[in-house]
C-alpha cells in the first residue's frame, strides 16, 4: 500500500478513534489544527513579503502573527482546564461571572494539553526554521490526530517524524514483533502494577481527610504506592504509544528513563517526562537566557519553567506546591554544586527518592491542609496502621505489584526496564533485541494481562486527566 493511502487510512481511524473517546471535544483539536497550520503558513507569507525589513542572512525567528497564532492556539487549553478551576475560586464577582457562563461544568478535551504542545511547537519549530515544516495540511493532521501520541504523549515534534509521515515507511516483521512486546510490556505495567498500587495509595489518600485515621507507616506506605502508580502508569502508556507507533511504521523518543534510579532532582528530570521536559527548555528556558545570561536570569528561568510545569498540570494548589518543591530543590542543587557531585551515588539515590515520593504527596492530595496532615504523620507518626481502609487495600495482589514496582529503585541506571530485560533494539534493524526473550514472555504476560483486564473495574490512565 502506497504511503499516502495508508497515511489517509492511518487519519480516518485516528479521526474516529478520537471521536469514540471524546464526541463533541474533536472539535476542539480540529480548531488547534486549523489555527497552528494557517497561522504558521500566514505567519511565513507574511514574512516573505516583507523580508526586506529583516537583517540580512536571517529567518523570519517568531514574528507577530506567530505569536498571536500561538496565543489562539491556547484558547481550548486555557478556556477548559483553567477557567473551570478559577470558576471555584472563593471570589463573588470573578466566581459569579463564570457560573453564569456555566464555566464550572465544562468538560476537559481528552487529551488537550498534549496536543496543544504538539502544536504550539509546530508553530515556533516552522518560525525557526523560516518556512512551515510542511506544506501539506493532511500530513499536518496526521501528525496532531495519530492516536498512539494523541492523548497521552509522549510529546513528538513534527521535525521528529515528519519525513517518516511524508516518506515510504516500511514496517517489517521485526518491526511489528518489537512494537507488540513494547504495547504489551506498557499494558503489563498499566494493569498489573500501576492499577494494584493505586489501590493502597488511594485507600491512603481518599480517607486523609480524617488525621485520626492517618499514621507515619501507613501515610510513608500510600506515598510509595502513588509513586509507583504514577510512574507505570504513565510510564506504561508511553511503552504502548512507542510499540503501537512502531507497529505504524513511527519512532517516538523515549519519554522515561529509569527515573526512580535518579543521583538528584535534576538528574530526575533528565528521566522524568522527558518529552515535556525538554520541551519546556527548548521553548521557555533557553529562549529566556538559559544559563548563558548570569545566575539570577538563569534561576528566574528556572523558577518560570517549574511554574508553568505545575500550572500544566493543572491550577490547582496541589500542583503549586508539587512544582515548588521540585524548583526549590533544583535551585539548592545549582547554589550548591550538589548536582555536579559524581560521589556517594548510593546515598544521593536515596534522598533523592525520598524527596520525590514526599513531593507526590500534594501532586495526589490537591489540597495544601491534607498535605500537611500527611507529612505530619509521615514524620511523627504514629507508626502502626490505624486506617481500616488501608488495611483491606493490603491483598496479594496489591502487594506483589508493590514488590515487584519497588524493583524499579534498584535497577541500573543506564537501562530502562524494558531494555534491561528485552534488550536495547537498534531503530530500523531491531539489532540487539532479544527475541527469544519476547518469544516466551509475550504469551504469557498478555494472556494474564488480558485477563485481568476483563475482571477488573474499568481503570483510566492517570494522564488523561490532564
Amino acid at each position: 500500500m502506497r504511503s499516502r493511502a495508508r497515511n489517509g487510512w492511518l487519519l480516518i481511524a485516528s479521526v474516529l478513534f478520537y471521536f469514540w473517546g471524546a464526541g463533541s471535544a474533536i472539535l476542539a483539536i480540529v480548531f488547534v489544527a486549523l489555527t497552528s497550520f494557517g497561522g504558521a503558513y500566514i505567519a511565513w507569507l507574511i514574512a516573505r513579503r516583507y523580508a526586506r525589513l529583516l537583517p540580512a542572512g536571517s529567518v523570519y525567528k517568531l514574528t507577530i502573527p506567530s505569536a498571536v497564532t500561538i496565543l489562539i492556539v491556547l484558547v481550548p487549553l486555557i478556556s477548559f482546564k483553567y477557567i473551570p478551576q478559577f470558576a471555584t475560586l472563593q471570589v463573588p464577582v470573578l466566581s459569579s461571572a463564570l457560573s453564569s457562563m456555566g464555566a464550572a461544568s465544562w468538560v476537559l478535551p481528552l487529551g488537550v494539553s498534549f496536543f496543544t504542545f504538539h502544536a504550539v511547537s509546530f508553530v515556533i519549530d516552522s518560525a525557526r526554521e523560516g518556512r512551515p515544516l510542511t506544506k501539506s495540511f493532511p500530513s499536518y493532521l496526521l501528525y496532531l490526530f495519530v492516536f498512539p501520541h494523541q492523548i497521552a504523549g509522549p510529546i513528538v515534534r513534527y521535525s521528529e517524524i515528519g519525513s517518516q509521515i511524508e516518506g515510504v515507511r516500511r514496517i517489517s516483521s521485526r518491526q511489528m514483533g518489537y512494537g507488540i512486546t513494547r504495547f504489551t510490556w506498557g499494558l503489563a505495567k498499566k494493569v498489573l502494577i500501576a492499577d494494584n498500587c493505586g489501590v493502597i495509595a488511594n485507600a491512603m489518600f481518599d480517607n486523609a481527610a480524617n488525621p485520626d485515621s492517618l499514621s507515619g507507616a501507613g501515610a510513608w506506605l500510600g506515598a510509595l504506592a502513588y509513586g509507583l502508580q504514577i510512574y507505570f502508569d504513565f510510564s506504561g502508556y508511553s511503552d504502548m504509544a512507542i510499540g503501537l507507533a512502531q507497529m505504524f511504521g513511527f519512532r517516538f523518543p523515549e519519554n522515561f528513563r529509569a527515573p526512580y534510579t535518579a543521583s538528584s532532582v535534576t538528574d530526575f528530570w533528565r528521566r522524568w517526562h522527558i518529552t515535556l521536559t525538554k520541551w519546556f527548555q527548548d521553548y521557555i528556558y533557553i529562549p529566556l537566557g538559559g544559563n548563558r545570561r548570569g545566575v539570577w536570569v538563569e534561576y528566574g528561568a528556572l523558577l518560570l519553567v517549574f511554574l508553568l510545569t505545575s500550572l500544566w498540570h493543572g491550577a490547582l494548589v496541589g500542583f503549586l506546591i508539587w512544582g515548588g518543591m521540585h524548583s526549590a530543590a533544583l535551585l539548592f542543587e545549582r547554589i550548591t554544586g550538589l548536582r555536579k557531585v559524581k560521589s556517594f551515588v548510593l546515598v544521593r539515590r536515596c534522598l533523592t527518592l525520598i524527596f520525590v515520593l514526599v513531593a507526590w504527596v500534594p501532586f495526589r492530595a490537591l489540597e495544601a491542609q491534607k498535605s500537611i496532615d500527611i507529612w505530619q504523620a509521615m514524620v511523627l507518626g504514629p507508626w502502626d496502621f490505624t486506617s481500616p481502609e488501608l488495611l483491606v487495600s493490603l491483598t496479594p495482589f496489591t502487594l506483589t505489584a508493590m514488590f515487584v514496582g519497588s524493583l524499579s529503585f534498584f535497577m541500573g541506571s543506564r537501562q530502562t526496564g524494558f531494555e534491561t530485560i528485552f534488550g536495547k533494539a537498534e531503530a530500523v534493524t531491531m539489532n540487539g533485541f532479544r527475541w527469544k526473550t519476547a518469544w516466551a514472555l509475550v504469551p504469557i504476560t498478555l494472556a494474564g494481562t488480558l485477563a485481568m483486564v476483563l475482571q477488573a473495574d474499568f481503570s483510566p490512565f492517570l494522564y488523561f486527566q490532564f
